[in-house]
């Protein structure tokens, strides 16, 4: 009987330390999950970011003679 509670506590010890190390590894891969979650979500955000400035054309009017231009072009052909 007494040996039984002597060997009690170095196995709870040897639990406690197998569950710490455990939940540090898991931490440590969900961190280095998120991170290139970020990662690729900001490369997305660029990657659209760029493609819509590029993708915007239309016909805007002119503020001096209110002309009618392509948005492509810098300033109105007419003033």
């Amino acid at each position: 009987m007494l040996e039984e509670s002597q060997l009690i506590v170095p196995l709870l010890i040897a639990i406690f330390v197998v569950n710490l190390i455990t939940m540090i590894l898991v931490i440590v891969s969900m961190k280095k999950k998120s991170d290139g979650q970020v990662k690729k979500a900001a490369a997305q955000v660029a990657a659209a970011s760029q493609t819509k400035v590029s993708a915007v054309t239309g016909i805007v009017f002119c503020r001096n003679c209110g002309n009618q231009y392509d948005s492509t072009l810098n300033k109105c052909p007419k003033c």
